[in-house]
């Protein structure tokens, strides 16, 4: 991991702005990623911040997410991260973690976990199709609980227009 992006990003967590609200968190933590696009995008998990960075924030922030606003700066600079693949790991999470929408319904595998609506895009056949997704182990499931088996595909983060147009629809 590149010391000039680490020292940026611990001043970018200074900033008092930063942590007024969780739409403020999303929208300056974006806007410095897209700064660093070029040295944070061949990483592995580049797709999952790829699919999010463009999201309104006023459609999709989440009613309940697990981040406490107030013990974040601490959160994010626990450890500096070894490479950039952990460190943009991080910045998926977070992202995600401030844009998911919940399902309420607990994960199979994990039972502690619970399970969000998520669209899948299917790489071979561009079609998008909601789906549930554990965060911990990463099962995903159609909506009527079957095991997703539709092959690879881009996730994106669903909202609740999004969820209540598609079961509408089944």
């Amino acid at each position: 991991m590149d010391d000039y992006i680490w020292e940026d990003f611990k001043s970018l967590m200074s900033n008092p702005l930063l942590f007024n609200s969780y739409s403020d968190y999303f929208s300056i933590l974006v806007e410095w990623i897209k700064k660093y696009k070029d040295d944070l995008e061949n990483s592995a998990y580049w797709n999952r911040v790829g699919t999010v960075i463009d999201v309104d924030i006023k459609e999709y922030i989440s009613t309940r997410p697990e981040i406490l606003l107030n013990q974040e700066s601490k959160r994010m600079f626990s450890l500096k991260p070894d490479t950039v693949d952990s460190f943009v790991m991080r910045l998926g999470n977070t992202l995600w973690d401030l844009v998911k929408f919940r399902s309420g319904k607990d994960c199979p595998r994990c039972k502690d976990d619970e399970l969000n609506y998520v669209v899948a895009e299917v790489l071979k056949t561009a079609e998008k199709k909601l789906i549930l997704e554990c965060d911990t182990c990463g099962r995903a499931l159609n909506i009527d609980g079957t095991e997703w088996s539709n092959g690879v595909a881009l996730i994106h983060p669903a909202n609740e227009t999004v969820v209540n147009r598609c079961i509408d629809a089944n």
